[in-house]
C-alpha cells in the first residue's frame, strides 16, 4: 500500500524545493499532486519545473477556485492510492514527524492525524490566540470523538481517498480549511481515527494565508453545523 500526497501551495516558491525534496525522499509516497492556488510569486513555475524533473511521481494543477480546502479537493480527484496525505507547503511539520505519521497509517491502515498538542512546539511557531482557539475547538469536539481533547487543525492528515466522495455539502461549504469536514466525514463513515504526536516549527519562508478571526468564526459555524448534522443522522436512524 502506498500513499498519495496532495500539496496545496500558494505563495510558497521560496520553500517549495525543500518541501518537494522531503516528500520525494519518502518511497512510501507513490504520487504527488501539487495544486497551486493563485500565487503572486513564482510558485506555479517552480512547481512545473519540479514536475518536469520528476514526471513519474509529480503532477501539477492550477486551482480555479479559492482556499486550501478547494485545492485539496481538486488534488484528491487525481490521487491514485487508497490513502491520501495532505502535506502543507509551509514546512511547519518536520519530515521526521510526517514520516512517523505515514508509517503509522501504513502499519495500522487507520486514518491518522498529527497532534501538535503532544509534540514539541518551537517558540514562535503558533500565536497564543491560535493555540487557545485550537484548544477550545478540541474541547468542543470531545463528545464527537469520545476521547480527551486532540489537535483537530494540524495540517498533517492521512485519510481514505474515498472520503472525498461522501463529504456533507452543507458543512464543506462553510468550512474554511476542510479539517472539520474531513474529520466528521471520516468518523461517520465508521473509521477509527488515530491522533499521533507531531512536532511543530515556525515558518521558514513567507507568511500564513490564514485569516485568523474570519477563519475562527467559520470554524465555529462549521462545528455547530456538524452537531446539527449528527442530530439529524440520529433522528433519521430512529
Amino acid at each position: 500500500m502506498g500513499i498519495s500526497c496532495v500539496i496545496p501551495a500558494k505563495n510558497e516558491s521560496g520553500y517549495l524545493d525543500q518541501v518537494l525534496s522531503e516528500v520525494l525522499s519518502l518511497e512510501t509516497i507513490s504520487d504527488i499532486i501539487i495544486v497551486e492556488g493563485g500565487s503572486n510569486d513564482e510558485t506555479f513555475t517552480k512547481a512545473l519545473s519540479i514536475a518536469k524533473a520528476n514526471p513519474k511521481r509529480v503532477s501539477v494543477f492550477k486551482q480555479n477556485g479559492s482556499g486550501k480546502f478547494d485545492a485539496v479537493k481538486l488534488g484528491a480527484k487525481y490521487a491514485r492510492e487508497e490513502f491520501l496525505i495532505i502535506w502543507d507547503a509551509d514546512g511547519t511539520v518536520p519530515l521526521a514527524s510526517t514520516e512517523r505519521a505515514i508509517n503509522h497509517a501504513l502499519r495500522t491502515r487507520c486514518p491518522t492525524v498529527g497532534d501538535r498538542f503532544k509534540g514539541e512546539m518551537e517558540p514562535g511557531s503558533m500565536r497564543l490566540l491560535n493555540r487557545l482557539g485550537n484548544w477550545a475547538f478540541a474541547i468542543a469536539w470531545t463528545p464527537i470523538f469520545l476521547r480527551k481533547p486532540v489537535d483537530l487543525l494540524c495540517g498533517t492528515k492521512i485519510i481514505p481517498t474515498k472520503i472525498f466522495e461522501v463529504l456533507p455539502p452543507l458543512i464543506e461549504r462553510f468550512d474554511p480549511y476542510g479539517d472539520f469536514t474531513l474529520l466528521a466525514a471520516t468518523k461517520f463513515e465508521g473509521y477509527s481515527i488515530d491522533f499521533i504526536p507531531v512536532d511543530y516549527q515556525a515558518r521558514r519562508y513567507g507568511s500564513t494565508n490564514i485569516k485568523r478571526w474570519r477563519g475562527g468564526l467559520q470554524l465555529l459555524l462549521t462545528t455547530l453545523l456538524i452537531y446539527k448534522w449528527i442530530l439529524v443522522r440520529k433522528f433519521m436512524r430512529g
